[in-house]
């Protein structure tokens, strides 16, 4: 018994001496610029979002995808075509598939005019992920949702992406769009492999984890090859912690039965359940926080501002700005989207939140 008590508290220690801080000062001041950026977009100051977006690529000189696609519309907008064409390119040689209408729209005429790529995508390294992207999903897929019939089969498939994925990582390096490229839209703000490390999330009940990816996570962050936000993000699931934002700050949806005799799920996917958007908890707005949550607030900020992220009311400004204002990207997913089967309890909850 004590011997299982020892094991324990090891454990323990171990896990929670798992931390991530960002460390690299140019990478510090990189991230500060890219806030004062994106909040100049939001106050629809598009000369200084553009002078601060240059300001930024001069400290990094392989700028993170999300930025270079805010900047290139910030310059456009700012009437700024030659810089707002420097990163269109830079865009198109890491893969941005670019609808032809936003082309001919905005660079009729130059698009043939893009100079040779320094940018060379390693395509077996990501052949390679996506095949374990592949393992990872494939019996989530078969599952149809259903996680605790195929949960023997997820864990196995689980165990042998995230293994691998961490070899690669130990032997090539983290990988980001400079040398996987961006496959779709999405890849800009969330690469697919991702998900392999989401799914060992320290509270998964249908898979424990078989690695934790901290160690990785914080040496990505420090060479700038993932954001604060994803890293934060993969960080707090591998962990099982909520250090940088709290759920009182989501920005919520929920989607309810439509009265067929459709199973929900299946009606959020065919879009024929009934949807509405987009609500908050009271503390969202700063004047409305009582002293536990300004003392919430506080400790959240300490946290962010560890990791290179901006404090938490100017994460909202921009989240709120988002919901409506799909020129940019500020991040991957907005809006938490609830599934609830009793519209009369999704009717209960959105009593205690304030809509937008």
């Amino acid at each position: 018994m004590k011997y299982l008590l020892l094991i324990l508290i090891l454990i323990s220690d171990s896990f929670f001496s798992q931390t991530i801080e960002l460390k690299n000062k140019d990478l510090i001041r990189y991230y500060e610029l890219i806030n004062k950026a994106e909040l100049a977009i939001v106050d629809s100051r598009l000369s200084d979002a553009n002078d601060l977006y240059k300001q930024a690529f001069k400290i990094l000189d392989r700028p993170q995808a999300k930025d270079l696609y805010n900047s290139m519309q910030a310059a456009l907008k700012a009437g700024d075509a030659k810089n707002s064409y420097s990163q269109f390119k830079a865009l198109k040689c890491l893969g941005y598939p670019f609808d032809k209408s936003f082309v001919i729209n905005n660079f009729k005429g130059l698009e043939k005019q893009i100079d040779k790529c320094d940018i060379k995508i390693d395509l077996a390294y990501k052949k390679t992920l996506d095949s374990l992207n592949s393992i990872d999903q494939e019996n989530r897929k078969l599952s149809n949702g259903d996680y605790a019939k195929y949960q023997k089969e997820i864990a196995n498939s689980d165990s042998i992406a995230s293994l691998n994925l961490l070899k690669l990582i130990d032997n090539k390096g983290f990988p980001n769009e400079y040398n996987i490229g961006i496959g779709d839209k999405s890849d800009i703000v969330l690469q697919k492999f991702y998900l392999i490390i989401w799914h060992q999330l320290a509270t998964n009940i249908y898979s424990s984890q078989k690695v934790n990816f901290s160690e990785s996570l914080d040496k990505a962050l420090n060479n700038g090859k993932i954001s604060p936000q994803n890293a934060a993000f993969l960080y707090d699931l591998n962990n099982g912690t909520n250090s940088f934002s709290s759920l009182h700050f989501n920005i919520m949806g929920f989607a309810t039965s439509n009265g067929t005799d459709k199973p929900l799920k299946d009606q959020v996917v065919s879009n024929t359940a009934h949807t509405e958007c987009c609500f908050v908890h009271v503390w969202f707005f700063p004047e409305k926080r009582n002293e536990k949550a300004i003392r919430m607030v506080a400790k959240i900020n300490e946290s962010r501002k560890r990791i290179g992220l901006p404090d938490l009311d100017s994460q909202l400004v921009k989240d709120e700005f988002y919901l409506k204002n799909k020129d940019y990207i500020f991040q991957g997913i907005p809006v938490k989207q609830e599934v609830i089967e009793d519209s009369n309890k999704a009717e209960y909850i959105k009593k205690s939140l304030i809509k937008l």
